[in-house]
């Protein structure tokens, strides 16, 4: 990891028609990959018309996730010479397409346990369009075993983590303990489904009844990436800088974290 000369951040129309052209290659290809609307399950969702059906997708987050993560990793990547990104929740490769365009200098490793269908054809795309030096493709299995596994075979240390994947408490969890024994120092971290800072920054204790009071009806579904946040925050290995929520969905928001030292 070694400092870069500062170029100007990359412009972030041409990569949210880059990312428009990959969804679309998908969608064209939906009668394999499954992948009808521009977005699914993923930051870059705009509410758009699914293919072939006339309705709209109901996340739409206006880009501010977007916005959010182009502008920190754009940040990062032109203060490191070759930073490497680590991503665990490659869904259909909108993130990682995104992270390797804003930080031009950078390598993206993705994590992911590949249930989708459309993953592996994405996978393949990103490769094609990156190269393997870049982009070496999608881990694919439990990400809590394959991190520690790929960094035994293929040596590597992550100067920015994108954790999203795993929706369990257990598996959110073990997600980040992960990606910390294999960061740099002080490696920043965006941490996608965050209802509210004061809900994942250990403001609460852990399990406590409060926490669960203030925080787990929000979002029902992110409560388990909630606590596990929280729980690493107050252990004190995890500290949140700042967040971002879009207006449509104020409880689905993302932050920009660290891990503290080792």
């Amino acid at each position: 990891m070694a400092l870069a000369f500062k170029q100007p951040c990359p412009p972030l129309g041409p990569i949210k028609a880059k990312a428009r052209a990959h969804s679309q290659q998908l969608i064209d290809d939906r009668n394999t990959t499954k992948y009808d609307v521009h977005g699914l399950f993923g930051i870059f969702g705009k509410g758009d018309l699914a293919a072939g059906t006339g309705r709209r997708y109901f996340k739409n987050y206006g880009d501010v996730k977007v916005d959010f993560m182009h502008a920190h990793a754009c940040r990062l990547g032109r203060n490191l010479r070759a930073p490497t990104v680590c991503e665990v929740g490659f869904n259909a490769g909108l993130s990682a397409l995104l992270l390797l365009e804003s930080m031009p200098h950078a390598r993206v490793l993705s994590f992911d346990l590949g249930d989708f269908p459309w993953a592996r054809p994405a996978d393949a795309m990103l490769r094609k369009q990156y190269g393997t030096a870049r982009f070496p493709g999608v881990v694919f299995g439990d990400a809590v075993k394959r991190v520690p596994e790929h960094a035994a075979e293929h040596a590597f240390r992550c100067d920015l983590v994108f954790v999203d994947g795993d929706k369990s408490y257990e598996g959110r969890f073990g997600t980040l303990a992960v990606l910390r024994r294999v960061s740099s120092n002080h490696a920043a971290v965006f941490m996608d489904e965050v209802t509210t800072e004061a809900c994942v920054n250990g403001t609460y204790v852990p399990a406590s009844p409060k926490h669960a009071r203030q925080c787990a009806a929000m979002e029902p579904d992110y409560w388990p990436s909630v606590r596990a946040y929280t729980r690493a925050c107050h252990e004190g290995w995890l500290r949140v800088q700042r967040c971002a929520w879009p207006l449509r969905h104020p409880h689905d928001g993302i932050c920009l974290g660290k891990f503290t030292n080792h």
